[in-house]
């Protein structure tokens, strides 16, 4: 089967080898799963932003600390009881964004991801957790 894809710069033509449908549920799947992840990260980290609101500069500290990007992560979990999925979420995040970060702009991204997760589960008609 062969794909045309547009996008701002031109065409391309891929050749999709294998089952398309099979393909394509598989992909969707994953895209459903790193929605609902950022989903669950944003919301553990919305909790810590209302519980402390010095948790930002507890947060800086602890990275500053750490020689590596894996033991920030692992320090943020230890430390503030962080989920490992929430911990590299937030080491993710390029610094112009972590740097604003307060609970405000945290409640924001996570209704964006929630109207996300909505569009997709009307378009597949799956039930999917957000």
């Amino acid at each position: 089967m062969k794909a045309t894809i547009r996008n701002k710069s031109g065409e391309s033509t891929l050749t999709i080898k294998g089952d398309f449908y099979e393909i394509l549920n598989e992909n969707f799947k994953e895209i459903c799963k790193a929605i609902t992840n950022k989903v669950k990260s944003l919301k553990e980290l919305k909790e810590l932003f209302d519980a402390d609101d010095q948790i930002l500069n507890t947060i800086v500290q602890i990275i500053r600390k750490s020689i590596t990007p894996e033991a920030a992560a692992l320090n943020l979990q230890e430390e503030l009881g962080m989920s490992e999925m929430a911990a590299k979420y937030l080491l993710n995040l390029p610094l112009s964004s972590s740097t604003s970060l307060n609970a405000e702009g945290i409640e924001q991204e996570l209704a964006d991801y929630r109207k996300q997760m909505e569009a997709i589960s009307s378009l597949c008609q799956h039930e999917v957790e957000y």
